[in-house]
């Protein structure tokens, strides 16, 4: 069985291997926690292998774990592992999604966890595919929304957008809803970059005025993080990351809601 190492954040890495050319240590843990961690690309397993992606004996003890995947379901196959009761017999438990995002990205949530782990299902094989969108974030300490206005939580979610890694983009790029539901915007950036949520539309590289309708500030910024907001109204609202105008652009279509006769 393979085991990741747990240092501030990594991505996919298997110990002693370099990352497009770097050592672990070229890549900044500003603004990371100890724990977290997002695979974006990297994992490779073959049939009925497994790697251990973080346990007690690297965290200390015990540990909280937050999880939000977007995996091929039938070909890798998450489970954590306790020990239960006196005899410290360890229990097996399969990860499986809360239904908190709608299914259109996977959560769990889990205490008192010894140990994560994600296996290829037998005759299968278990990778990560940027083209297809694939991430896990294991954040080890409950990420809060950063909530853009009071009410947002009992509003319905009627799009997830991902803040994807690599050259930096919103997934995907145009969302449509109706009024009264919310879009959730989730942090899965395995390139260590802060982003922003920002509402106004861009000429270019010029988004001045923005923010004014929702805005997260640079606060979106560690696996799992999450900001929301609910539209109440009709149209169409583009929004912008404020540090990356260029690549990072997208809109939230509002539709009218059907008339009833």
């Amino acid at each position: 069985m393979k085991k990741l190492g747990m240092y501030g954040m990594l991505v996919g890495l298997v110990n002693g291997v370099w990352l497009l050319g770097l050592p672990l240590s070229a890549f900044s843990t500003v603004g990371w926690e100890t724990g977290d961690m997002v695979l974006d690309f990297g994992l490779n397993l073959e049939s009925g292998e497994s790697t251990v992606l973080v346990d007690k004996v690297a965290v200390g003890e015990p540990f909280f774990v937050e999880l939000t995947w977007n995996l091929n379901a039938q070909n890798c196959l998450l489970h954590i592992q306790t020990s239960t009761g006196g005899d410290g017999v360890p229990t097996t438990t399969p990860v499986v999604d809360d239904g908190l995002f709608n299914g259109v990205v996977s959560h769990a949530v889990f205490q008192q966890v010894d140990e994560l782990v994600v296996t290829a299902q037998e005759g299968q094989r278990c990778e990560i595919r940027p083209s297809l969108d694939e991430f896990l974030v294991v954040a080890r300490a409950p990420r809060a929304p950063v909530a853009s206005e009071k009410g947002w939580a009992d509003a319905p979610i009627g799009a997830v957008v991902v803040l994807f890694r690599a050259t930096t983009f919103y997934l995907p790029h145009e969302v449509t809803i109706m009024p009264g539901q919310k879009v959730m915007w989730i942090y899965a950036d395995g390139a260590q970059e802060p982003h922003s949520v920002t509402s106004g539309g861009c000429r270019v590289n010029d988004c001045s005025g923005g923010g004014k309708q929702f805005n997260s500030g640079l606060n979106v910024n560690k696996p799992g993080q999450r900001f929301e907001h609910v539209f109440k109204h009709p149209g169409t609202f583009p929004y912008h990351c404020d540090l990356h105008l260029g690549s990072m652009q997208g809109t939230v279509i509002v539709k009218e809601a059907l008339s009833i006769p």
